[in-house]
Order: C-alpha cells, then structure tokens, then sequence
C-alpha cells in the first residue's frame, strides 16, 4: 500500500506515451518533458532510490551555457517518470539518446546502457556521440517507470549544446530507418570517392602537362568536392564530439575553396587565362570567407549570419557569364558546362544550403545523398567535355598526321630524286677537285718558293739596317756621355733613344724570320734567373717614376740558377714587362717568378699581372697573332707592331715551356710563364749591363705659353708622344707662343680656354684622335676660326682626305722637314691676317656677310644682335657682351681680333657710330637726341667720337 501511495504521488508528473504520437519518424521526442535534476554526484545509497525530493524540475535537458540548470557543474543526474498505454505494453521500443559528453542509463534502477565514460573532470570523462545507436527497451505494464540518466559533459565542443536530447520509438521501424539513413551515407562515402579518383586523375595530368593549367582548377575542384563529402560522411557516423566539430568547420572552408576553384575554371575556359582584376576580386572574398570560418571554428562561434549562399549566387552568374561567352564563340560541348554549372547552382540551394526549407530532418540523410549525387555532376560534365576536346584535338592530329606521312613520302621521292643528281655533280665536282687541286699543288710551290726569296731578302735588309744603326747608336752615346752641353745632349738624347727602339724591332723581325724557318737555336749556358728579371726591371724605374705606379717583383728564390739561353730570356722578359707598363697607367705591375705547382719536374712559373686597361675577351685569342694589334683604332694610347707577343710566344715554346694570358676588360691582365728548366752550378758573377728601357729626358710640362710675348702667335701642340712633342716645342719657341696638350680631350680643353691662332695636332691619340678634335673646334663658335695642322705618319691618300673633310686645313706627314712646318704655319697665319684685315675693312654691321663662313657669319650677326639691343645703355661694356654671347671676355676678345681686328670696346663704339650716322643720316632725330639714343653720356662727347671716325661733324650729315 505503501508503495502504491509512492506512485500515485508521482503520477501526476508522469509522461505517457501513446504510439499514435510516434507519427512518420516512428519516435517521439522526450527531452522537453518534465524532468527532475540534481547537481553534482549522489550518495551511493541514493541511487537507487526513486526519490525526487529536493530536486529541481527542468522541462529541457538540450541546455546550453547560457541556460544550463541551476547547480550544473558538468555532471549531475536526470530523473524522468514515463508510462505507455496498453497498446506499447510488451512491444520492443527504442531508447536514443544524442549528446556530446558521458552518460549512463537507468531504468528503474537498472542500467539499461550508456555512452562513453562519465566523470567529475574533463581528464576523467570520455566523450561520445551516438545519435544513431538504439538501447531496445520493454514496458510490462502501464505502471509509472523511472529513467534515470547519469550525465557529465566538461567539454563542451558545442557552447549551445552541454546537455542531451532523447527519443523514445518503435525499435523496429526506427532500426529501419536508421539503417536506411547509413546506407544513404555509405552512397554519399562512394560519390566522395568516385570525386577523388576524378580529381587526383586530372592532378596528374597537370603535372605532367603543366602548360594546361585547366587541368589544375579542375583537380582542385573536384578534391575539394571529394573532401567536403567525406567531411560530411564523418559529421554524422563518427562517435568522437570534437571531431563531428571539426569535420562541419571543414564543409564550411571547403565549399568556399570549391566556389573559387569552380570560377577559376570557368573564366579560364572563356578567357584562356584568368583575368586579373577577376583573380583579385574573388580570391578576396573567398580569403575573408575563409579567415572567417576559421575564426568562428577556433572560438566556437555558433550563430554567424554570413550570407554566403547571396555571395555565391552573385559570383555564379558571373560564371554563368562566361559560359553565355563560349556559347556565342559556338564552342563544341559547351552545353555540357551549362549543365554542370547549372547543377551546381541548383544543388547548392535546394540540397546543401536548403534554402527553401524543403527538407525535414527526418530526411536529412536524403538531402545529404542527394546533393552528393548533385555534385557529380558538373565533375562528370567537366570530364565529358574534356574528353570530347581531347578526342577532336586526338582527330585533328591523325589527321594532321596522315597529312605529315603522305608529305613525308613525297619529300622522300624529292630528295631520292635530289640524291640522284647530287651523286652525280659530286663526280663532276670530284674531278674539278682534282684537277683544281694539282694547279693549287703547282701554285703551293711557287709561292713556297718566292716566299723563300723574300725571307733571304728580308733577313739581308734587316742586316744590312744593323750596320748604320751601329753608327748612329755608339756615337751619340759617345756625344752624351763627352759633351756639357744641355741642348746637344737632349738631341742626341733623341737620337740614341729612336735608334735603340728601332734596333729593338730591327731584331724582333730577325728573330720572327728565323723562327718561321726553323732556323734559331737554342745555346744553353748557367743564368741566373732571378738577377736577370731584376736587372730589367732596374731599367724600368725612371719609367715607373714618370707614370706614377708600382712595380713589385716577388721571387721565392734569391738565387735560381739554370741552363738556358740568356739572349732568349732578355727578350721574353723585356717583351712582357713593357707591355704590362705600357698599358698601365695607374695602379700597379706585380711580377712573381714561383716553382711551377701544377708540375712535378723542375719547372718555374713567370707570373706579370697589371692592373691596366685588360683585353676584350674576344680578343684574347688573337693576341698572339703576328702583326695583330688588339686596338687597332687612331686612338689607341701606347705604340705598337703586334710583333713582340708573337716573338715571345715562339720563344716560350722553342725552350719547350707554354704562354697563356688571362684578363678582365677594365680591371687586369696577367701573363702565366712556365718553362722546364735544368738547374746550373752558380758561377762568377759578372758585371751585367742594364739594358736601357729607354732614355727618359724629363722635362716639366706646362699649359702656359712658352714665351711672354704677346706679339707672337699662340700656337697650340697636341702630341701625344712625349719626346717628338718637346722637340717640336723646342722648334717653335724661337717665333712662336706655344701651349702643349697631351691628348685630344686636353687639346680641346685648351683650344676653347686660350683661343689660340693655330693649331698642331697628332692623328693617332688616346681618348679623341685627331678627326674627331678637328671637327669639334670646326663646329664651336669660339674656335671654328682657327686653322689646323694635322701631324701623322699616316701619309696615304685617303687618311689625308679624310682630314680634310674634318675641317683641318692642311696635312703634314711624318717625318717632316722643319722648313716645310714653318712655311705651312706661316702661310696659314698669313691668310688668316689678310682674311681679318679684310673683314676689319668692311661695314659688316650693314653690309652683306655672305663672304664669310656659315659659322662665323651666324657669330659676327649674333654679336651685331646683342650690340644693337643695348645701344641706348651708356654702360654696356665688353664684359656684358661677353656674358650675352656665352664666351669670357678673353675669349671674345681673341675671337674678334682674329676675325675682324676689333676688340670688344672698339666694336661697340664703331657699332654705335654707324648706328647714329644711320639715323642722323635719315634725319629721325636732332645731334643731341641721337647721342643719347646710341648710349653716349654726353652730345659733345659723342660729336667727338663721330668726328674722329668719319672725318666730319655730325652736324654736316644732318645738314646735307
């Protein structure tokens, strides 16, 4: 009786269930009835109990953080009392229950099943989700029964669901439809599936093809299909929370990727590339979407309207914008995309974002499979399109292929035909050949001959050169070292230094002659290497002093005596250090003389490296050419016949040693010697004679004139060779002011600076040759007028024409007679005079200029210009005028006194006076006004001025 009254108590809080209420899905939901709960963990005595009391009631146990039951620290217990009717008693029903945390589940006490592993702390608690798992359950009687629940959940992946939902069925229509449901899910697993074995297929393609990168957005596409599927296949079979979790947050990530991987697509089948402000616009939005997803996964931000399925319409039809595209180019298989794309936009709307609400939870696993299905299809279309595309590109190459063969079989007859007539003019030719080849044989001989005759004749004349520079060589030594006086030694300074170099060259073509025939030997006798190298490069020093650079030498021997022939390795050291001096003209030259590293036998290493101007490396080859120069051009800076390279090299290699040159345009060249050699017993030391490198004759230069007096011409000397430069300024100083400059560049400085009244120049100069500082006086205004001598041992017709037509007004070869020198500049200053005596003549201010030259006539108008527009300023000067024209005053001042006679005052006033005869002439104006119109300070001034002029008053002009 007892308990009868307990259960008549609680009856009235009981919930009954009817099977009419279980409806289509064959359950009903029971997590909104009246439930009992208490916080925390019970007494082990309590358990069992079927007491309530001192619980608190809750009507939903789906709760979340924010309305969580009073109490709820992540566990407690629920407590429910529920009752069938007499139609469900005996029958077998199906307990669900759906959360993310641990549960265990009692019925009357009894544990009828559970999930997971509940506990008082996360580390104590496993987790687990089985919403599709059933508990069978049985009610004997109508009775009031209890559920009791045993539930923790600390996790909490989703912050709107801490508690649990349960559900009450008919187990065998609920099995059905559950199984049902995971087939469909199995169907979803088999599309993702069939998706990726497309996409990873078509990935291979790209990467072996990586031009097509169709391929490329297509393989992206369709995996990314492939992995929302499967994301979505573990959202509802996985029993882990957080990976339910992380699967939905990945659907989310994806369909944006698949957004912009499917527009990608498309504008490139229209655009055949991707547009660039279309890249950016929606690699920008698919890049917010996607840091946002990301962002809401991390924080586990539920509710977020993102608007995304209007985003996604928009951006669908700007596909579709493409697609009408390739319609309208009537692309074959277009209708294919069409409907792939078309599919994609209806599958997205009324299956995955459901949109319209079409669908029921109850057939959520439908949606699912239908959609999954959806999504095949525009990968299914993409392929049949790309297949076709495939098949026709397939057909145009056998076709093209078939074309190529028949082709191929044509040019094959060709060419037999062509091989035919080829054989037999190789028969004819072979005979031609022939015959060819015997007169080349007998013309091979003549030649052979006569060059045998010109060596005996040119060996015989450099000899017979030997004798009278022996006459000229020790004599002038001879004058120099017995006479005081400074003049006859500077001469014969020149003399004994010339006669040297051509002695030099007189035994390079010597030793060249016998080379080439086989001739010179080799006389072995004991050297010492090292004192050989330093003696010459004792010879160097006053030539190092003068250029201002270093000359080092480095031996790792202080003695190395050896076998070989002295008079050779004069010659090959003197070749190699002065064309490292002559080529370098700051920096310095390093000569290292080393045991050969590279060779196993006694070999030493000759190592000279400059930091000179370097050798193109296009020339490097060439260099050891006979008679070959690797500057060539009238510019050049250092003198040369191409003649000691090839010597050395002949040399080098008849002591059985090698020669190679290495080098950097603008930054090095470095010569590398390696001769074997036989090591030698040190004998006697005798007193060596250091071979001059040349008789250097120092002598201050100076840009000023020679002489102080003005009433000699000033004569300007470009020469670039310094000895024939002073000795020419020696010639000139007696009757002329001589100013020297050693390059073009300096030539032309001076020229514009000094105005000179003639000018001596070399042809062949470093920098600017003498045609080109020709022509750029010519056209200056300050010194077109100022006649040219070209200089030059370029004697031949067409280097003389060439001169001309730069502007030079006469050409003197070298040698040259000294009479000749003068008369030319005499004759050319003395034109000049008459030419300035007759413009000084004329009214040039009024008068026609068509006489003069083009470029002097534009500058006498000029300065009439200038003059003219400051006549009524008293004090314009020659300094303004100066400044008016661009010149100096020195400059103006030399220009006209050349031109017309006149200085630069003298030619204001005369300017001046014309002026105001003019006026007075044309009656304008009365005496006075006119003085002050032309820029006199007073009328009796300037009645003055005009009557010592013209000879009369200016009254009598304005009288007549």
């Amino acid at each position: 009786m007892l308990l009868c009254a307990v259960k008549n108590t609680y009856a009235q809080h009981t919930s009954v269930i009817y099977a009419s209420n279980f409806g289509i899905q064959h359950e009903i939901y029971f997590n909104d009835s009246l439930w009992y709960f208490h916080a925390g963990e019970l007494p082990a005595a309590q358990r069992n109990s079927v007491s309530t009391a001192g619980w608190d009631s809750l009507n939903y146990t789906a709760f979340g953080k924010q309305n969580a039951p009073r109490g709820w620290r992540g566990v407690g217990w629920f407590r429910s009392w529920i009752r069938v009717d007499t139609s469900l008693v005996g029958k077998k029903l199906s307990f669900r229950i759906n959360h993310d945390g641990a549960s265990e589940i009692f019925l009357d006490g009894k544990p009828i099943g559970g999930y997971g592993k509940v506990g008082n702390s996360a580390q104590d608690m496993e987790a687990m989700d089985a919403p599709r798992e059933l508990i069978p359950v049985w009610f004997a009687d109508t009775r009031p029964h209890l559920v009791t629940i045993h539930y923790s959940n600390f996790i909490g992946v989703y912050p709107s669901f801490f508690g649990f939902q349960t559900w009450i069925g008919d187990y065998k229509e609920v099995s059905q439809r559950i199984q049902t449901s995971n087939q469909r899910f199995n169907y979803i697993l088999m599309c993702a599936a069939a998706q990726l074995i497309l996409g990873i297929l078509h990935f291979f393609l790209f990467f072996f093809n990586p031009k097509q990168k169709l391929n490329l957005y297509y393989a992206l596409f369709v995996l990314l299909i492939g992995i929302n599927g499967i994301c979505i296949y573990i959202f509802y079979r996985t029993n882990a929370p957080f990976l339910q979790y992380s699967a939905e947050s990945l659907t989310q990530g994806c369909k944006v990727i698949m957004m912009w991987a499917a527009l990608m697509l498309l504008y490139l089948l229209d655009y055949g590339r991707v547009p660039r402000w279309r890249l950016i616009t929606i690699t920008t939005i698919s890049a917010l979407y996607f840091a946002g997803y990301l962002f809401k996964f991390l924080f586990h931000i539920e509710s977020w309207a993102d608007h995304f399925a209007t985003v996604f319409f928009i951006c669908m039809m700007d596909g579709l914008w493409s697609i009408y595209h390739l319609i309208k180019k009537k692309q074959k298989g277009v209708w294919l995309i069409s409907t792939g794309v078309v599919a994609v936009i209806v599958f997205f709307f009324f299956a995955w974002d459901d949109t319209f609400h079409l669908w029921t939870y109850g057939y959520n696993s439908l949606r699912l499979l239908v959609m999954a299905v959806g999504e095949l299809i525009m990968p299914l279309c993409l392929s049949l399109y790309l297949a076709v595309d495939f098949a026709k590109t397939n057909q145009n190459l056998t076709e093209k292929l078939a074309e190529v063969e028949k082709l191929s079989a044509l040019a094959l007859a060709q060419e037999t035909e062509k091989r035919e007539l080829i054989a037999g003019e190789a028969k004819r030719l072979e005979e031609i050949v022939q015959q060819r080849t015997a007169e080349l044989r007998e013309q091979a001989d003549k030649l052979r001959e006569m060059d045998l005759v010109k060596s005996r004749f040119f060996t015989n004349i450099t000899h017979e050169f030997k004798t009278p520079l022996t006459l000229i060589i020790n004599p002038a030594k001879e004058l120099i070292a017995n006479n005081t006086d400074t003049d006859v030694k500077r001469h014969t300074g020149l003399i004994l230094n010339n006669a040297t170099r051509l002695l030099q060259l007189i035994n390079q073509l010597l030793d060249l002659s016998k080379l080439e025939n086989g001739l010179m030997e080799v006389n072995f006798r004991p050297v010492d290497l090292v004192e050989l190298i330093r003696l010459h490069i004792l010879s160097y020093e006053s030539l190092v002093k003068q250029k201002g650079i270093a000359l080092n030498f480095t031996s790792h021997w202080d003695k190395l005596w050896i076998l070989g022939d002295r008079d050779k390795l004069d010659a090959i050291v003197i070749n190699i250090i002065s064309n490292a001096l002559k080529f370098t003209d700051e920096g310095k030259v390093e000569i290292i003389l080393q045991k050969d590293p590279e060779s196993l036998d006694d070999t030493f290493n000759l190592i000279i490296r400059d930091t000179g101007r370097g050798i193109p490396a296009a020339k490097i080859p060439y260099v050891f050419d006979r008679f070959y120069q690797a500057d060539p051009s009238d510019t050049r800076s250092a003198e040369g016949t191409g003649i000691g390279l090839a010597v050395t090299k002949e040399l080098v290699e008849l002591m059985g040693g090698q020669i190679n040159i290495t080098s950097r345009q603008g930054v090095f060249t470095q010569v590398d010697i390696r001769v074997p050699y036989k090591p030698a017993k040190a004998m006697p030391e005798p007193v060596l004679e250091i071979l001059p490198a040349g008789v250097i004759l120092p002598k201050a230069e100076s840009h000023n004139p020679t002489a102080a007096n003005e009433e000699k011409p000033l004569v300007l000397l470009i020469e670039d060779h310094r000895e024939l430069r002073d000795f020419v300024q020696q010639l000139l100083a007696d009757k002329y002011r001589v100013l020297i400059a050693a390059d073009g560049n300096e030539g032309i400085t001076l020229a514009l600076e000094q105005v000179p009244n003639l000018i001596i120049t070399d042809l062949m100069m470093p920098h600017v040759d003498g045609y080109e500082l020709s022509a750029v006086l010519k056209k200056d205004i300050k010194t077109s007028h100022i006649p040219i001598i070209i200089l030059t041992a370029k004697a031949d017709i067409d280097s003389r024409i060439q001169g001309i037509e730069t502007g030079a007004d006469a050409y003197l070869a070298k040698p040259f007679e000294k009479r000749e020198l003068f008369a030319l500049m005499e004759n050319l200053i003395s034109v000049r005079n008459q030419l300035r005596e007759h413009y000084s003549k004329q009214d040039l201010w009024f008068s026609d200029t068509l006489s003069m030259p083009s470029i002097e006539r534009d500058f006498i108008t000029r300065v009439r210009s200038e003059v003219e527009s400051h006549l009524n300023e008293e004090g314009y000067s020659a300094d303004q005028l100066a400044r008016d024209i661009g010149l100096s005053r020195t400059q103006l001042h030399r220009k006209l006194k050349d031109l017309i006679n006149q200085s630069p005052g003298e030619l204001i006033r005369i300017v001046r006076l014309q002026y105001a005869h003019d006026l007075l002439q044309r009656r304008v104006a009365t005496v006075a006004e006119v003085a002050y119109m032309v820029g006199f300070s007073s009328p009796a001034s300037f009645s003055a001025s005009f009557s010592r002029h013209f000879g009369f008053t200016p009254k009598t002009v304005s009288a007549t």
